[in-house]
């Protein structure tokens, strides 16, 4: 190598220095690197895990689908993170906490919640919801309110329903948003309850037909099966079905492979397990809802979701051939098992037959699709909840 090319070789070594140099002094002087939003989410939540592996104690003692909220301050105060404003890219003041939820399952998540001033803040999955459906529609396909058991239809009413004693969402009509997709798997969401949790339903179903139940049936002297979906501790064949899915231990239709992340957004649910006549017209959900089974990790779907999620005004019973028209369900392949049984034939329960329901035999063979509910920590990541583009949330692996 000749003189020359040593020369060119030094300057560029010394301008490497000089910029590197630049770069670290510039980092000090500014408190360090600057991240992305989601970047400093990601760092809250890998605090967070670090405070709680050194203090056990704070998760150890909670109860199944119970939380703990940690405040930023506290794991900047013990040194586990850098001030939340120092690492914004924005000149901006920032705050939040991280929240440790314990399922039913003993499944540890972690939910970070950051705000930035006027420049972002962790959107949860149950918002953007409603976001994207402007807070409740009044006609027409979408999200709606239902407000102590009845829907909300006019703007007055839609402006007024804070101060009800039961509020819940519900989407209904024939072409809505509601996809939402964890990996393999695809759930649509039914409704998001007053404090933004969210019940969904799988979008597909176990790979078999299966019956809501097959056992001896004393009142007809038969193996039709007895609609009692639990019953002092003994499990019907739905139940049994249902448990096997959340435990994976079921085949899915195409066999898809569980998604793990499910597991840690669930909360509990509570199954409307009151079985309703043929005749019933009420769609609130109070026949249903007399009798609940409280806090299971998944069920099926209420007759009065099904209900529920038709516009045409003659869906008047739970039988009634209008209740097909205008309801996203009635998008569903093949046939499929509802939770609600028949108050007037202990051998039967409902079935929703692609666009109508029908009372049939329990030891029928039909679809399982079970529903689940998760958390309102789940945060958004992307997505408006089409088939061709479902919304997917944000997971915080370790």
């Amino acid at each position: 190598m000749d003189k020359k090319m040593f020369k060119y070789v030094g300057i560029f070594v010394i301008v490497l220095v000089v910029f590197v140099l630049f770069a670290l002094i510039s980092n000090f002087l500014t408190g360090g690197a600057k991240y992305s939003y989601s970047k400093i989410e990601e760092k809250m939540v890998a605090a967070a895990k670090k405070y709680v592996k050194d203090m056990p104690g704070i998760i150890d003692g909670a109860s199944p689908n119970s939380s703990t909220t940690i405040s930023s301050l506290v794991l900047v105060d013990k040194g586990y993170l850098k001030d939340l404003s120092s690492l914004a890219k924005d000149d901006v003041i920032c705050a939040g906490e991280v929240i440790v939820y314990k399922t039913l399952d003993g499944v540890i998540d972690y939910a970070p919640n950051l705000r930035c001033g006027n420049k972002y803040e962790s959107m949860s999955l149950a918002n953007q919801v409603i976001k994207d459906n402007g807070g409740g529609v009044i006609n027409g396909a979408g999200l709606y309110q239902r407000v102590d058991g009845k829907f909300v239809t006019d703007y007055y009413d839609l402006s007024n329903s804070s101060s009800s004693s039961s509020f819940e969402y519900v989407f209904r009509g024939d072409n809505v948003k509601n996809y939402v997709k964890f990996d393999d798997n695809i759930y649509r969401i039914v409704a998001i309850d007053e404090n933004n949790n969210l019940t969904l339903i799988f979008n597909s179903y176990l790979r078999k037909f299966l019956p809501w139940d097959d056992r001896y049936n004393t009142d007809i002297d038969k193996n039709y099966g007895i609609n009692d979906y639990e019953k002092n501790g003994i499990k019907s064949r739905a139940m049994e079905h249902v448990e096997s899915f959340h435990n994976k231990t079921a085949v899915l239709l195409n066999k898809e492979k569980y998604s793990e992340k499910v597991d840690h957004y669930l909360v509990g649910i509570d199954l409307c397990v009151g079985k309703r006549s043929i005749s019933d017209r009420d769609v609130s959900g109070k026949i249903e809802c007399k009798k609940i089974l409280y806090d299971q990790n998944a069920g099926l779907l209420p007759a009065y979701y099904y209900m529920g999620a038709s516009l045409d005004s003659n869906c008047t019973s739970i039988t009634a051939k209008e209740c097909g028209n205008y309801n996203y369900f009635s998008s569903f392949d093949d046939s499929w098992w509802l939770l609600t049984a028949n108050s007037e034939d202990s051998s039967e329960a409902y079935v929703v037959n692609k666009k109508s329901v029908d009372s049939e035999s329990c030891r029928g063979k039909y679809g399982i699709r079970p529903i689940i509910k998760i958390g309102s920590r789940v945060l958004y990541s992307e997505g408006d909840g089409s088939l061709d583009n479902p919304y997917v949330v944000k997971y915080f692996d370790d």
